[in-house]
């Protein structure tokens, strides 16, 4: 590692709102890194409790803490405005209910990143709540050309989930501004589309097995809140796929980089045919109303050519896996065949072997 004086900077990106019982921890494990050159950044996002106080607080006391007010907009537009006046290298962000996974977090990650040259680098991390630490969710990934392969992609974003957030990751500031990457408008997921974007401009990634990320698990979350309106979580899958595909159709890279909307639109069945299935009404009930927004899913253009395709091999064939390649081609032509009731017990069959929380560990 360098001297001090040449150490780059690290920007810590932290989006605030409704988060005052957590705050205070989340800065401190910032604030406790052992690596010196980091200035944080905390976005208040319109939060109506505490926090705008908490955070003016913080930056009165330490002179390399900013914060930026803003009427609520979305922790995505929180993160833009956060990375549009960061002054570091890197850019790093972390969400205000969790933390830093020991003092040592941000040095790691950086000295990968000089060490190769990153744009990108990832490590592992573990999930807590008020009483218990879960073991540490590691990926199975490597840098160098495997980064430009279709099961790089699957590994990443579907079965280990490790490239679909935000948080976790250490970004070369200059990488996303030179490629014009910001975060969309949307309440859930855009931190996957932001990474799909990342991914389709072949950055060079760096991966370390160090946990450097502590995720609180909440029933306040986005995505929990979801539960109570599968329609609109429908309707965002949607949103984020169109949005990436014309994304891919104005970049001209729609033919190398289909795989990633393909999987998606895959990951989609399960994750919005799930939320009915976690109600407490009569299973009966619960799997009709799966049923019945999966016909409403199988209508859109772009799912029923995305899954025609991956029921006909396209893709499935680059991943190493035999188990996930015969479980996407098959639920894929039931899915193309409108073989719904077959999908929604398969789905419920899935719940009971916890296949889903593989699919899904970062919802």
């Amino acid at each position: 590692m360098q001297s001090d004086k040449k150490l780059p900077l690290v920007s810590v990106v932290i989006p605030v709102y409704k988060t005052e019982k957590y705050l205070e921890e989340c800065i401190a494990s910032v604030l406790a890194q052992d690596y010196q050159k980091i200035e944080m950044i905390l976005v208040d996002d319109g939060s109506p409790d505490r926090c705008p106080i908490i955070c003016q607080d913080y930056a009165g006391r330490y002179a390399h803490i900013r914060v930026i007010h803003q009427e609520n907009r979305g922790a995505g537009v929180a993160r833009n405005q956060g990375m549009e006046v960061a002054r570091g290298e890197y850019l790093l962000f972390v969400d205000s209910d969790d933390c830093l996974d020991g003092k040592g977090a941000v040095r790691r990650l950086v000295e990968k990143a000089e060490e190769g040259r990153a744009d990108i680098v990832t490590g592992n991390f573990r999930r807590f709540d008020a009483s218990r630490m879960s073991e540490v969710n590691r990926h199975h990934l490597r840098s160098g050309s495997y980064t430009r392969t279709v099961d790089f992609r699957f590994r990443g974003f579907l079965t280990e989930n490790h490239l679909v957030s935000d948080w976790g990751k250490l970004y070369r500031t200059s990488f996303l501004r030179d490629k014009h990457i910001k975060h969309e408008k949307y309440h859930v997921m855009e931190d996957k589309l932001y990474n799909m974007m990342c991914c389709a401009y072949e950055p060079t990634y760096g991966f370390i097995q160090e946990s450097v990320y502590l995720y609180r698990v909440t029933e306040g979350s986005v995505t929990e809140q979801y539960k109570d309106n599968v329609g609109e979580l429908a309707k965002t899958w949607l949103h984020v796929a169109e949005s990436f595909w014309y994304f891919l159709k104005k970049q001209g890279i729609q033919d190398d980089y289909g795989d990633l909307l393909a999987f998606h639109l895959f990951c989609g069945i399960f994750s919005i045919g799930r939320q009915p299935l976690q109600s407490q009404r009569k299973i009966r009930f619960r799997i009709k109303t799966t049923v019945n927004l999966l016909k409403v899913y199988g209508k859109h253009p772009l799912v029923k050519r995305m899954l025609m395709e991956l029921a006909k091999g396209k893709y499935v064939k680059a991943v190493s896996s035999v188990f996930w390649k015969v479980l996407v081609r098959a639920a894929s032509v039931l899915f193309c065949l409108r073989a719904y009731l077959t999908l929604a017990c398969g789905i419920v069959l899935f719940r009971g072997l916890g296949t889903e929380e593989r699919m899904s560990r970062l919802k």
